[in-house]
């Protein structure tokens, strides 16, 4: 497990209760789910992964996927190069079709939805009670924020990260590097690299109106 953060932690809570056998985390430091983490080995630099043979082990990509930061697919890539294999990971209370296609490390957190048709990619994550309907195709390194609402036939290319509870209608595309803010709603194609700002926050006004 690389990552000793909150995604981190939710991925080996999913992975313990399959009954995969966890070796190591790498990380700087254990900072969500010790609980979990506290009879793992723990190593601090990503150097570690090295003693362990490509053929022996695979890694699991335990960094979260934020806006801006490129670390997640920097993991991937680096340890792809040096031909180690990420796991898959799909959790037991998602609804995958067995009609779609994950690709190798993507992950599926609990409750999600992936429909009939749809394709996820590689290093891909569909986060908690994400729901991917019919014939989506969402490419490598896409982050699918908890409550995401995807309608059937959109395609969402490269990099993307979609903000939790967006909405977007069936049938559109989503240009790559493209970030999607929260509880936005989508209803029209958007180039590469757009940001979409997501619904405006509930302010509590202090006095009288």
């Amino acid at each position: 497990m690389i990552g000793g953060g909150g995604h981190a932690a939710t991925l080996l809570e999913i992975l313990l209760l399959q009954g995969r056998d966890i070796i190591a985390v790498v990380a700087p430091e254990i900072t969500a789910g010790q609980e979990l983490f506290k009879d793992i080995k723990h190593f601090k630099n990503d150097h570690a992964i090295l003693n362990f043979s490509p053929e022996e082990v695979e890694l699991i990509n335990g960094i979260g996927a934020m806006p801006y930061s490129g670390l997640r697919t920097k993991i991937h890539i680096e340890f792809k190069s040096k031909f180690y294999e990420f796991a898959t990971v799909i959790a037991s209370s998602a609804n995958v079709s067995a009609y779609a296609t994950i690709a190798q490390g993507a992950q599926v957190l609990s409750n999600a939805t992936i429909c009939i048709g749809s394709k996820i990619g590689f290093g891909t994550i569909v986060n908690t009670s994400a729901s991917i309907d019919h014939d989506c195709e969402i490419d490598a390194f896409c982050h699918i924020a908890p409550g995401v609402i995807m309608s059937g036939q959109v395609y969402v290319k490269k990099s993307v990260h979609i903000g939790t509870g967006a909405k977007i209608i069936n049938g559109i595309q989503i240009g790559k590097n493209t970030i999607i803010g929260v509880g936005a709603n989508i209803s029209k194609t958007l180039p590469d690299s757009a940001i979409v700002y997501g619904a405006r926050p509930y302010i509590k006004l202090e006095g009288k109106l």
